[in-house]
């Protein structure tokens, strides 16, 4: 039994990084009698409360609580009455994060440990007698290595008289791994802007926040942004990803220096203003 008028209780009241509010209000009610029909109870249950114009109802629940029920209430927003910017918008949020990777690529890619040298897969192959099978395209390489010439392309070292008959480190191999990674920038906004998709797909030639720093010729591709509703904001998430050393090919990607690559819009900080610099990427 419930005595006197029932009250609004607040469960819960939190703000996320970016300014996202979701408020949880409940209340106890008694029903007037038991075995009451659905329609009955749901004509019984008390209607949403009146909360600040920052957020909208999105969900609301009501569970047996003893011989009583609770109904909670879900909502989401912003704070404040809903006309005031209280949240972090493109321009000044601090909510963007980098998760590096590796992906495992052609061994035909290879271009050197430190890129950018276009004998490094013919070097390779030269030293470790690797050929290309005509048939299916892979390389293959000898379980053993072989007596040869000491010197081999640009002057590196082959397999000498010393190591014939010892095992190839390269047998078997046809991939490689290099490190690459996903920059996530996310903020809030009262609209889906018109520009959030253009360069999508294209090299980005600045990004908001404060991305790594990059060096060897990577840049950056943007991806096309995700979002959902919040109530009265759009939380919106953009991602880039980190190309390898030399940077994703300018003919397919766009160079990001003009109109295919740099179409992002805002208050954006350039990739060389980073103070932060991370050492893998060198």
């Amino acid at each position: 039994m419930i005595y006197g008028k029932p009250q609004l209780l607040i469960d819960s009241d939190s703000s996320d990084k970016i300014g996202i509010r979701t408020l949880i209000a409940s209340m106890m009610w008694q029903p007037s009698q038991e075995g009451l029909s659905l329609a009955e109870i749901d004509a019984q249950r008390p209607g949403v409360p009146s909360v600040s114009g920052g957020v909208l109802l999105v969900g609301n629940e009501t569970r047996r609580n003893g011989g009583a029920y609770k109904t909670s209430w879900t909502f989401e927003g912003i704070d404040g009455d809903g006309k005031s910017v209280t949240f972090k918008d493109r321009s000044n949020s601090l909510d963007y994060s980098f998760e590096p990777g590796l992906s495992q690529v052609s061994l035909q890619l290879w271009m050197g440990k430190g890129g950018g040298d276009d004998t490094a897969l013919q070097d390779l192959l030269t030293r470790y007698q690797g050929s290309f099978d005509p048939d299916n395209g892979q390389i293959i390489w000898p379980a053993t290595l072989a007596a040869g010439s000491n010197t081999g392309v640009n002057g590196l070292a082959g397999p000498g008289a010393s190591q014939a008959g010892q095992t190839n480190p390269m047998f078997g191999i046809q991939d490689f791994f290099r490190m690459e990674g996903t920059y996530r920038f996310r903020y809030a906004a009262l609209t889906i802007s018109a520009d959030l998709y253009k360069g999508a797909g294209l090299v980005a030639g600045q990004l908001p926040g404060k991305p790594p720093a990059v060096a060897d010729g990577r840049n950056w591709l943007k991806v096309p942004p995700t979002w959902r509703r919040r109530g009265l904001v759009f939380d919106i998430t953009e991602e880039y990803w980190l190309s390898g050393i030399g940077g994703w090919p300018a003919p397919i990607y766009g160079s990001g220096s003009g109109s295919g690559g740099n179409l992002l819009t805002g208050n954006l900080s350039p990739q060389s203003d980073n103070a932060a610099s991370l050492g893998l990427l060198t």
